[in-house]
């Protein structure tokens, strides 16, 4: 069956893992005589904005994820999801991707199973989040989605970003549309001003930030965003508050770059090749889960 072109008959469906404003994402397997498990992300043809295709000289039209996935596999990044390949149909496109953990976690999941997380799993996990952003900076890609739900954790705390759906190419910049979600848009994004990416990407890391440390969102709506004093519920540490005040100014200007964030006294002494990251499914956390997925099944 292999010597054919690639479709979605190759493949099993184990498991549904998401639903988003382009298609699905599945678990699946290659049918035998393969048997690799992969990622498969259902993007919907009908559902592609006009303004997200692009020309490519090998690859033809296709869809700018696809293009800025397929730019990336140049420049591999450990905390940035890996595009193993990509086909189509005549209904969808197929991204197909390396599991990162079975099944693995969105943070978003994560943050709510793990309420008493600590700083250092805190700066762990964020660490790895702004080392992901800056390599996308440097390569000229800008990710305009940075969010809890787009952060994927294995079982040893290593995190992968994931869902390239809004990003772009910063040479396309500026940008006067905005794309993503709107409780991560920087205030300027929310007046209407253009963009240059990087500064939205900053913001977007810095109310990620916020919801590890504080399990919420800083701002309620599109008004705070651009008007609310920013609220600390409680200290954790005053190095985490400078670098988060810093990342959510709105004085764009004041703003650090994803470089300048990695730089900060909470983050430049971190050794990312160290032990300083904790597993977050040690014992410990695992019976922390173990007891919250029993309580919320009662």
């Amino acid at each position: 069956m292999y010597n054919s072109k690639k479709s979605i008959y190759w493949f099993t469906i184990l498991e549904d893992m998401g639903q988003g404003a382009y298609g699905q994402v599945k678990l699946a397997q290659y049918k035998p005589p393969q048997r690799g498990k992969v990622v498969l992300k259902y993007v919907t043809k009908k559902r592609i904005l006009v303004d997200t295709w692009i020309r490519d000289r090998k690859l033809g039209t296709i869809p700018l994820e696809i293009h800025v996935l397929q730019y990336l596999r140049k420049y591999p990044h450990r905390n940035v999801v890996d595009m193993l390949d990509f086909f189509e149909d005549e209904v969808n496109y197929y991204i197909e991707m390396a599991p990162h953990g079975i099944p693995g976690m969105d943070l978003f999941d994560y943050i709510e199973l793990r309420s008493n997380m600590e700083e250092a799993e805190c700066r762990s996990i964020f660490y790895q989040v702004a080392s992901a952003v800056r390599h996308l900076h440097k390569v000229g890609v800008v990710h305009r989605d940075i969010k809890d739900e787009n952060i994927i954790l294995d079982g040893d705390g290593n995190i992968k970003l994931i869902d390239f759906g809004s990003a772009a190419y910063l040479k396309n910049g500026p940008f006067t549309v905005f794309v993503g979600t709107i409780d991560y848009a920087a205030p300027e994004v929310l007046r209407g001003q253009s963009y240059g990416g990087k500064e939205q990407d900053v913001w977007a890391a810095g109310i990620l930030l916020y919801t590890i440390m504080f399990k919420e969102n800083p701002f309620y709506d599109s008004n705070e965003i651009i008007n609310a004093e920013l609220r600390i519920p409680y200290r954790l540490s005053e190095e985490s508050e400078s670098l988060l005040r810093r990342m959510l100014s709105r004085d764009i200007t004041k703003r650090p770059t994803m470089e300048e964030v990695l730089m900060d006294p909470w983050l430049k002494n971190f050794d990312a090749d160290s032990s300083l990251w904790p597993s977050s499914l040690d014992k410990n956390h695992s019976r922390s889960q173990s007891a919250d997925s029993t309580a919320a099944g009662q």
